[in-house]
């Protein structure tokens, strides 16, 4: 059973990482990738209660907002003796694929939307969105079914179309990346547990 769950995984993060590292060498011929974005950008709020509702939406992917609700779950009693590390997991992946998607990020350098049409505030290169794999990897670290961290994921990311902050792709490429990073994870945990001690025959 845990053999098929590490395997389970490993395919998991093979699909996720391995669509978003050939997402990020397709925009970085823009070409291949304008009609696309252009096709799937959805519209931006017309009013001030929009744009705060949008805003309100993609503070859920935020830097402060994860890794407070990052912290607060490892600080939850745990149903079973724990060590530090194993204590402190969800912390040290969300921290890790922060860091890894910033590189990543840096690495491909892709230009944002116009500056012009931004309705909040942004920073840093555009692939791939940090709120949207954010938003996917908190969930999940937090003790989230997979449904619920693609409805959040889902709501963050098309918050950072409409507020004109990312292109699709910058948030397909988020999405991919935090699925993928969150497998990974879970496959290195799955991997570096004990074996069991129950054997044929034992009492």
């Amino acid at each position: 059973m845990d053999f098929s769950a590490r395997a389970g995984f490993r395919r998991q993060a093979i699909w996720g990482l391995g669509g978003a590292f050939l997402l990020a060498a397709a925009v970085r011929r823009e070409n291949q990738c304008n009609r696309v974005d252009r096709a799937m950008t959805i519209p931006a709020p017309r009013t001030d209660q929009g744009r705060y509702a949008w805003r309100a939406v993609t503070g859920l992917g935020s830097r402060p907002v994860a890794y407070a609700a990052v912290t607060a779950r490892c600080l939850l009693p745990a149903r079973e003796p724990a060590s530090a590390a194993a204590r402190w997991w969800p912390l040290a992946v969300l921290a890790s694929g922060d860091l890894a998607r910033t590189a990543l990020c840096r690495t491909v350098g892709r230009a944002r939307p116009p500056a012009a049409d931004w309705l909040a505030p942004a920073k840093g290169a555009s692939f791939p969105s940090r709120h949207a794999a954010t938003a996917l990897l908190v969930v999940r670290l937090a003790g989230g079914s997979r449904r619920s961290a693609a409805c959040v994921a889902g709501a963050v990311g098309l918050s950072r179309s409409a507020l004109r902050v990312h292109w699709p792709t910058d948030i397909a490429g988020g999405w991919l990346f935090g699925y993928g990073w969150f497998a990974v994870a879970a496959a290195v945990k799955r991997a570096s547990r004990p074996p069991s001690r129950s054997t044929p025959g034992a009492r």
